[in-house]
């Protein structure tokens, strides 16, 4: 099983225990364990940063934003395995990605963040 395989299904784990409603501060700590283990070698200033957008969008109102949370997370996560699973997110979601991104250019690993920024970059966001 490759990485991302293993990342998507955690993350379908976590949605079949926890459901698409808000989940308990214990779920949540559960999934950003997950997601931290998932994606290796980030610094764990960027993985804070991330989860903090992620628990933004999937706090917001609205019917699905929980599944849209759980997909920009594992859109995020392929782009940092190097794996990018075409997630379509919109122009001000991929600024968003390389704002979380690049404030730790110093300490993420220079090939993750090159593919990152060339994504970024494929997609308008640059």
């Amino acid at each position: 099983m490759q990485a991302i395989d293993k990342l998507k299904s955690d993350l379908d784990d976590w949605v079949r225990r926890n459901g698409g409603a808000a989940s308990s501060p214990k779920a949540l700590d559960g999934l950003r364990v997950a997601f931290s283990r998932s994606v290796g070698s980030v610094p764990n200033e960027t993985l804070s940063a991330i989860f903090t957008q992620f628990l933004s969008l999937y706090g917001s109102d609205g019917p699905r934003n929980g599944e849209k949370a759980i997909d920009w997370l594992s859109g995020v996560g392929s782009l940092l395995l190097m794996d990018y699973d075409g997630t379509p997110f919109s122009t001000a979601e991929w600024e968003d990605i390389r704002e979380l991104l690049t404030l730790d250019a110093g300490e993420i690993d220079i090939d993750i963040l090159s593919y990152i920024l060339q994504q970024v970059m494929e997609h308008g966001a640059i």
